[in-house]
């Protein structure tokens, strides 16, 4: 179970803090819990669609809060929030601007592993799957040329390109519904396992073209 980053109330000045890494009243940092939700710590509602510059914002805001340069000369328990506040706002920050890494948070969040029960080629990649394959013993047996390699490779980068799109434009659906709802959460975890599948398959071509 992820839990808040702290209970609200800030351990210097006991005033309500909200949801970021700093207290609003005396801007102490505060405890960050290693398994804090990352939406929190930004100060964002928990939700698969995030306006990146609302992102940006707020991860400016937050990191200038409890950045270590701001509190170098602060007493020692300062000093040591500020430095586990501010890895944990750049932990939010990389995972939230990615879809592809939000959409496997947001599993997380509710209890769902995409490795879990999901050891086999996506039905709606398995045609790509043999063909890449195939494409690359006749490669490897000197059967066919780098650059066709190369044309696949890009094929496949275009490929991935089109299926984190579609994730993307999936979220603000999923939110308007329920983005809980078993069913969402199983086309989620359909997309992002088409995703990673891709994404090692595109590893495996570079391996074969020595990249």
């Amino acid at each position: 179970m992820l839990t808040t980053h702290h209970d609200g109330t800030c351990w210097r000045c006991a005033s309500r803090t909200g949801l970021g890494p700093a207290c609003l009243s005396c801007e102490a940092p505060q405890p960050v819990e290693r398994d804090a939700d990352l939406f929190g710590v930004l100060g964002l509602p928990r939700r698969l669609t995030i306006a990146r510059d609302v992102l940006e914002e707020r991860y400016l805001q937050a990191s200038r809060l409890v950045h270590p340069d701001r509190h170098q000369t602060a007493d020692d328990r300062t000093r040591a929030l500020s430095v586990a506040a501010s890895a944990a706002v750049n932990r939010a920050y990389r995972t939230l601007r990615d879809p592809v890494a939000r959409g496997r948070y947001w599993l997380e969040l509710h209890g769902e592993d995409l490795g879990r029960d999901n050891n086999r080629v996506p039905p709606g990649l398995a045609a790509l799957v043999f063909e890449t394959q195939e494409a690359l013993e006749t490669f490897r047996t000197g059967g066919a040329t780098r650059d066709a390699v190369r044309a696949m490779h890009a094929d496949l980068d275009e490929r991935l390109r089109e299926l984190v799109c579609e994730l993307g434009e999936r979220y603000a659906a999923w939110d308007a519904a329920d983005g809980a709802a078993p069913s969402v959460l199983e086309e989620l975890k359909r997309r992002l396992s088409e995703i990673a599948y891709l994404g090692t398959l595109t590893e495996d071509v570079d391996e074969a073209l020595g990249v």
